[in-house]
């Protein structure tokens, strides 16, 4: 079977798909008879923005190194104003591309991208179109193609078929965060949707296995709507790792790649009340160290890597610090990032181990700097500690990012203030915040305990509504209890909104805060890979007094 796999807009020109890549190093390792082919359209759509004004060639050659010096902050900012039309311009066509599916209403310029996103996709005359969708902004953009690659004849135009058309399968996870069924209803266009991890499921539809025995899958039976039970867990060592070798490395916007990897699958913490991450994932499990480390090596060796985003959901301690002792040992010149809960186990010596193996950042999910509220959301973290590992990253040469969450349930002034009483305490060992609103996710213990911790359920986020059908997503909207007893919106985007005024007065945000995570990597790595403590008077040469 000659199939494709695609990676739609609308992300980050910087961020190679590890989904496709995975699920093509899968079927090709499986199988010698299906004929494979990966196009990330996200990485071409921006690419293809770019070549309709001479104005914007500049800053793709800054990005990618051939123009500038990329780690002057004065030159990145000035670009990044670039980077802000091209995204205005992706939000248009996604507009553009709702109308097409509401209102039948097909403008020249959507037509004329879904024309080159097309002819990407068939350009090996696939049996199979297979999809995967990531974030909730793909989602409109890929139901577009879909519908176009559909049209009468569209998918004619200078090739040679017969009358079969392409069967067009949605998979990612994004599908778990909605409900995959709404799909089918409102778009005929869409032969099945994958819940779940792929694997499994793919190399059975390519080797033109029947819908129903495909775990996973959500299809039509004579004008039914079935879901199939879910594949089960297949264990890391079975799974190749990815090699990004469909991908064309050079076309991304950044000097040099960040390749995305994952060590483990899942949470094996799973006990926040929020999260809503691990219904993507057939529980949790994780790879071998030694031949996890060989398989960085070998990227570092055959494809020019050396800077990598762990994309895990978090890997324990114990796990990092092995990964860290394997890399060091093997001597690999690399540089990556991770996220963690930060648990009292981090303690100075497994920091400067990860720092000696090339970790030069770390996403902390903090999420509060109230103890009260990180014992509500049974994030098993404790404020001191949460102190005392920052401060200790920061000193070993570690740039400290801080996730947090704000209006998290029964959160009050003094949690609020709390929050803003551990930054100010950690000002000068932390690198970026990013600020989020709580949001209340369908299936999430909050969710199905929304009314004992004060909040009343009002709705669901609204994707896209066509065929007198509406698709939802699992985000749930709802108001929370105040202290009179009445309800009142969520209170997240006003604490951020203090916080943010409040920041003004804190002098500029550094380059880490408005920069995204691959440029984030290369910026820590370039800034600091000589241990630099955050002195601004260290690199300072002060002058020698005149003999007057």
């Amino acid at each position: 079977m000659r199939a494709v796999l695609a990676f739609t807009p609308n992300a980050n020109p910087t961020y190679v798909p590890l989904g496709i890549a995975s699920l093509s190093s899968y079927i090709k390792a499986s199988s010698q008879d299906i004929n494979l082919r990966s196009v990330d359209l996200n990485a071409a759509t921006w690419n293809w923005l770019i070549d309709q004004k001479n104005e914007y060639l500049p800053f793709r050659n800054f990005m990618q190194g051939k123009y500038g010096y990329f780690y002057d902050e004065i030159q990145y900012r000035t670009h990044q104003t670039v980077w802000k039309q091209l995204f205005a311009l992706l939000e248009q066509y996604n507009l553009e591309a709702r109308f097409y599916l509401e209102r039948e209403t097909l403008t020249t310029e959507l037509q004329r991208l879904l024309d080159f996103q097309s002819n990407l996709v068939l350009e090996n005359d696939p049996e199979l179109i297979g999809f995967s969708v990531m974030y909730p902004r793909q989602i409109i953009f890929t139901l577009a193609l879909a519908k176009y690659l559909n049209a009468t004849n569209s998918f004619l135009t200078g090739y040679n078929r017969e009358t079969v058309k392409p069967e067009i399968v949605i998979g990612g996870a994004m599908i778990s965060a909605l409900q995959a069924e709404d799909i089918l209803h409102m778009c005929p266009f869409v032969e099945a949707v994958f819940d779940g991890e792929g694997e499994s499921g793919l190399k059975m539809l390519c080797e033109g296995r029947n819908f129903p025995e495909i775990p996973g899958l959500v299809h039509r039976v004579t004008g039914n709507v079935l879901r199939n039970r879910k594949t089960d867990t297949i264990s890391l060592t079975r799974l190749p790792l990815p090699e990004f070798t469909d991908l064309n490395l050079n076309m991304y916007l950044s000097p040099e790649p960040v390749a995305p990897v994952v060590f483990s699958r899942g949470c094996k913490w799973r006990k926040c009340r929020f999260c809503a991450h691990n219904f993507s994932y057939s529980g949790y499990r994780k790879r071998n160290t030694i031949q996890f480390v060989e398989y960085l090596s070998k990227l570092r060796r055959k494809n020019g890597i050396r800077h990598f985003y762990f994309a895990d959901q978090y890997i324990e301690t114990a796990d990092m610090t092995s990964l860290a002792e394997e890399i060091v040992n093997k001597k690999l010149d690399i540089f990556y990032h991770i996220m963690c809960r930060p648990t009292d186990d981090y303690n100075p010596e497994v920091l400067e181990k990860l720092f000696k193996s090339g970790c030069r950042w770390i996403s902390w999910g903090i999420e509060s700097g109230s103890q009260r509220l990180l014992d509500i959301c049974r994030k098993g973290t404790y404020v001191e500690t949460i102190r005392r590992i920052v401060r200790d990253s920061n000193d070993a040469g570690i740039s400290n990012l801080l996730m947090l969450i704000f209006g998290l349930p029964k959160s009050t002034e003094e949690d609020f203030n709390a929050t803003i009483h551990l930054l100010d305490d950690l000002e000068d060992a932390v690198d970026a915040v990013t600020n989020s609103t709580f949001q209340l996710f369908d299936g999430t213990v909050f969710s199905v305990q929304a009314k004992e911790f004060g909040m009343k359920v009002t709705g669901r986020e609204r994707l896209l509504s066509c065929e007198n059908r509406t698709l939802y997503s699992n985000r749930l909207f709802y108001r929370e209890k105040s202290s009179d007893g009445t309800t009142r919106p969520p209170q997240g985007f006003l604490e951020i909104k203090r916080l943010e005024h409040r920041r003004l007065w804190m002098g500029p945000p550094s380059i880490f805060e408005n920069i995204c995570c691959e440029h984030y990597l290369l910026y820590a790595a370039h800034l600091k890979s000589n241990n630099t403590k955050r002195n601004e008077f260290q690199d300072y040469q002060f002058p020698v007094p005149s003999a007057g």
